[in-house]
């Protein structure tokens, strides 16, 4: 790409790396159909208590009566990968097929000494076979396979939990024979069998998720009241990073749809973007240019573009996601706040140039029609004053030109998304487009 230097500010809003998460979960669909394999269950594994032994659930239900939308969890425990163990992946995908309506994978020994992370921490230097063979302190198995993002959705932990949600209907102990006989085990597997409660979780999920307040901007939903509102504000004495208090009537208030849109001002990185825009737009300082248009690049939902329309009445906002889901609600909630952003899937070029997964879901996205393409005259130009990129230190440093080329000389820019260990590497990519990089 071409080389040019620009009196650009450059913001990289970093995050503290992460302590290793070893216990987020994953889902499976059910859909295709492996070969089961023969696994074997570890003599530890027979003194563990977490384990429950099998228990002939619903013997006592009277088969006529059961209300068939009432459901209930099984959980095999303490999957280890010897020859007497299912695989965990293969019985959620068993599961699904026999008519469970969700499965998930855990890691059995989260938060205990022998909990491992299935991925590696960016910027370790250990090399992919030390870490394929790391013994632990802890524990003399071999360690979690740590094979980056392209394990997402087939890493497993040491030891995992398997538990499905099945209709009241489904005999648990016939399914559990089942799973003995498709897997080849030389005995049941054990599990254990609670009841769900019967919860409205829209409204639940609702009355927990309170308004979010940072940096002056006060983030609402559709479900929220003025008194939310006035609360949520109220309690935010100090702000995140120790700011003032600000008065009720200074802060900016936003409405949002998130729908399945990344963005509802709760992430830190979402929160150091809003930092980042406040403090460009309220600048006391006269070297500063002013803002009349800006670039939120993977906007999701909307929120960093429409907080800084809200915050600049001169201002107006363009956003790009690669989701054209996203896009369509980014410009719903441009529409309900009556705030002026549009949003569109990415230029063709940089559909051309990005990942197969990306492009496949940008395609798709412009093959539907159900939102536009970024027009050519956005596209490249030097037209932005500043731009918020809030996405991951991969995709930034591979749209280092194409955000050079769309914000023009002595503009800002702030990427987020960023984990410590990962910024010297987002500097050097940004370093032969932009100046005074930090």
């Amino acid at each position: 790409s071409r080389c040019r230097r620009k009196c650009l500010v450059v913001a990289l809003l970093a995050l503290p790396a992460a302590v290793p998460v070893s216990h987020a979960f994953t889902s499976t669909s059910g859909v295709g159909k492996r070969p089961y394999m023969c696994h074997q269950r570890s003599a530890s594994q027979e003194d563990d208590p977490a384990i429950v032994a099998p228990a002939a659930a619903g013997d006592d239900d009277d088969a006529s009566t059961i209300d068939p939308w009432v459901l209930r969890s099984v959980t095999f425990a303490c999957l280890d990968g010897s020859p007497s163990s299912p695989d965990p992946q293969l019985l959620s995908d068993y599961l699904m097929e026999m008519g469970a309506c969700s499965t998930a994978i855990t890691d059995h020994d989260r938060d205990t000494s022998r909990e491992s992370p299935i991925f590696r921490e960016p910027g370790d230097d250990l090399e992919e076979e030390e870490w394929s063979t790391a013994k632990t302190a802890s524990q003399n198995t071999k360690a979690a396979l740590i094979r980056g993002d392209v394990a997402v959705g087939t890493n497993v932990w040491n030891r995992c939990d398997v538990t499905a949600h099945v209709p009241a209907t489904v005999d648990i102990v016939r399914l559990a024979e089942g799973i003995r006989t498709a897997f080849e085990l030389p005995s049941v597997p054990r599990y254990a069998v609670d009841e769900i409660p019967d919860v409205d979780w829209v409204v639940k999920v609702q009355s927990a998720w309170k308004p979010i307040v940072a940096h002056g901007f006060a983030l609402r939903f559709p479900w929220h009241t003025e008194e939310d509102v006035a609360e949520a504000i109220d309690n935010a004495l100090v702000d995140v990073d120790g700011e003032e208090s600000i008065p009720y009537e200074d802060y900016a208030t936003i409405t949002l749809q998130g729908g399945i849109a990344f963005g509802t001002g709760e992430h830190p990185t979402t929160r150091l973007c809003l930092k980042f825009l406040k403090g460009i737009l309220t600048s006391d300082e006269e070297e500063t240019p002013k803002i009349s248009k800006l670039l939120d690049y993977g906007s999701g939902s909307g929120v960093l573009g429409l907080a800084a329309c809200s915050l600049s009445p001169h201002l107006t906002a363009v956003g790009v996601d690669i989701d054209a889901d996203a896009v369509a609600i980014a410009n719903a909630n441009a529409e309900i706040n009556g705030l002026p952003m549009t949003s569109y899937l990415p230029a063709q070029t940089v559909i051309d140039n990005g990942d197969a997964e990306s492009a496949s879901v940008m395609m798709r996205g412009a093959a539907a029609n159900a939102v536009e393409t970024l027009p050519s005259d956005l596209d490249g130009g030097e037209c932005f004053d500043a731009c918020a990129a809030n996405i991951l230190a991969g995709p930034l440093m591979g749209l280092a030109s194409t955000l050079a080329n769309m914000v023009r000389p002595g503009g800002q820019i702030g990427l987020s998304g960023i984990l410590e260990a990962q910024a010297p590497k987002v500097v050097e990519s940004y370093s032969e487009f932009f100046e005074d990089v930090q």
